[in-house]
């Protein structure tokens, strides 16, 4: 799965395009546009992506090198911080089933 994007920014969300899932309706947005139904797609794409990318790294041997997305002040931190727990998670679940 190829994709590019920047980071984010302290008041614009990343933005991010994906070959396979396309671009998300918040790339790029800023947190001033943004709906509930917006953070709701948002949280969804965080749980996915960076779950997703701290289960590659740890496979890849480079873990840490996907773990910033977003700026620490957007939207008052919680993508920041819901990005590191869910990479996070992608590193342990890797980590687990290589052990078994």
């Amino acid at each position: 799965m190829g994709y590019i994007g920047t980071f984010g920014t302290e008041t614009e969300a990343p933005e991010h395009h994906c070959n396979s899932l396309g671009t998300p309706s918040w790339s790029g947005m800023n947190q001033r546009d943004f709906t509930p139904d917006l953070e709701k797609d948002l949280r969804r794409f965080i749980k996915y992506e960076a779950s997703r990318r701290g289960n590659n790294d740890s496979v890849q041997g480079c873990i840490g090198e996907n773990i910033h997305f977003f700026h620490e002040q957007f939207l008052a931190g919680w993508p920041h911080e819901l990005w590191l727990d869910c990479y996070q998670r992608g590193v342990l679940e890797s980590t687990a089933k290589r052990k078994v």
